[in-house]
């Protein structure tokens, strides 16, 4: 069969969202193909056309993502990649995503970035796993904050109105998402999606409460059950974004005070997440999940990885799919410039991925074959060079 690759029209919008929906196993109402459209810019999107029907879709959102030391950079954000089951092996796939790379190298974004809904698919395509989602139960009976720690002094909370917590929450993100490594900027226009989804019901839970603090805010929904006399509600943590320590206290220590809860999920936490180190008992915070989040395809390696910071004051020199490239940092100052010079490391392009967001050592890469040291000197100093700072997390799904 023969198929074009297209940047859809506006009026091939509605069926280009059911076309997508379908991939995804769901069908989407009027209201929610209506809602959506103002977070797309149609421009940055392409359909696959067979016969006149999109028969297969992929694009990016426009972010900027903070990488290590917290400068940001330009960001294609690759989402709502998929083909029509009546379209499998014919190279769809493979020509959309060559599309939307060619639109984003286009635009000058240094990296593509994306969430994989399955783990299968993206490393041919040049994408590495460079952070991880850790979700987690807590039993809100069991856990109990440190009596040594000053909850008090930590700063009020109080609940918001939806109404007025998008604009607390939109400013505190801004504060955030410059803290820690894989975090993106939020448009006003996401910003607004944002508000409606939270304040509908999702499923059996509620629609959303919000808890700000001056340096933060959390988003939680709850779904009731009352049982017998003893109630055990399950509280859901959407979102839980602290700009300093005393904020990431407050907030947990208002969250874990809910009234009629049994269980607490967060289902989308960085792997570093502190909680069960504030507690008396650890163990009342199971991690149900570690699974892969952000996958990063660096499109400029110059300007990727010059953008960020290091941990040490060293120079490592990286080769990937034959190019060379020496990548620097003083201590202060950090460059990447294409070079001739004997590698350290030799890496393939996923695995270059892996490393711009400092949360994967390279002798894990090693260790999995993705990477090979010169010496084992060079792996020791990569190891310190490459990690800095918390570890990369990104809380925005695109």
């Amino acid at each position: 069969m023969a198929f074009e690759i297209a940047i859809p029209a506006d009026e091939q919008w509605p069926e280009m969202m059911r076309a997508d929906a379908r991939g995804f196993g769901f069908i989407p109402s009027d209201d929610q193909i209506s809602d959506r459209r103002s977070t797309m810019d149609l421009e940055r999107f392409r359909i696959a056309v067979d016969a006149g029907r999109i028969i297969g879709v992929a694009g990016s959102f426009s972010f900027d993502v903070t990488v290590p030391g917290g400068t940001t950079v330009p960001m294609g954000g690759i989402t709502w990649v998929s083909v029509s089951a009546t379209h499998r092996r014919q190279g769809i796939l493979t020509a959309l995503i060559g599309a939307c790379h060619a639109d984003i190298d286009e635009r000058g974004e240094p990296v593509a970035m994306l969430f994989a809904s399955e783990g299968g698919i993206y490393e041919r395509f040049g994408y590495g796993i460079a952070t991880h989602i850790r979700a987690m139960s807590i039993d809100r009976q069991a856990a109990r904050l440190r009596p040594d720690l000053d909850v008090a002094g930590a700063g009020p909370v109080r609940f918001l109105e939806p109404d007025e917590a998008d604009d607390h929450e939109a400013a505190v993100w801004e504060r955030v998402r410059r803290i820690r490594a894989g975090e993106v900027s939020r448009s006003a226009a996401w910003g607004a999606n944002r508000a409606a989804n939270l304040a509908k019901p999702d499923g059996a839970f509620s629609g959303a409460f919000h808890l700000a603090h001056a340096d933060g805010h959390a988003v939680y929904r709850v779904k009731s059950q009352w049982g017998t006399g003893v109630p055990a509600h399950t509280l859901e943590l959407v979102e839980l974004a602290a700009a300093t320590p005393a904020a990431h206290l407050a907030l947990w220590h208002a969250i874990l005070g809910v009234d009629l809860v049994g269980t607490i999920l967060a289902h989308h936490q960085p792997s570093d997440e502190a909680l069960p180190y504030l507690l008396t008992n650890s163990r009342a915070v199971s991690t149900t999940m570690l699974a892969d989040g952000l996958w990063v395809n660096v499109r400029d390696v110059a300007t990727s990885f010059g953008a960020r910071a290091y941990g040490t004051a060293d120079k490592v020199v990286v080769e990937c799919e034959g190019r060379r490239w020496a990548i620097e940092s003083d201590g202060t100052e950090s460059a990447c410039r294409s070079v001739r010079t004997r590698p350290d490391l030799v890496v393939d392009r996923s695995s270059l991925g892996a490393l711009l967001l400092g949360g994967v050592r390279p002798t894990q890469l090693a260790a999995g074959r993705h990477l090979t040291a010169r010496s084992a000197d060079a792996l020791r100093r990569a190891d310190a060079f490459f990690v800095l700072g918390p570890a990369p997390h990104c809380t925005t799904f695109f």
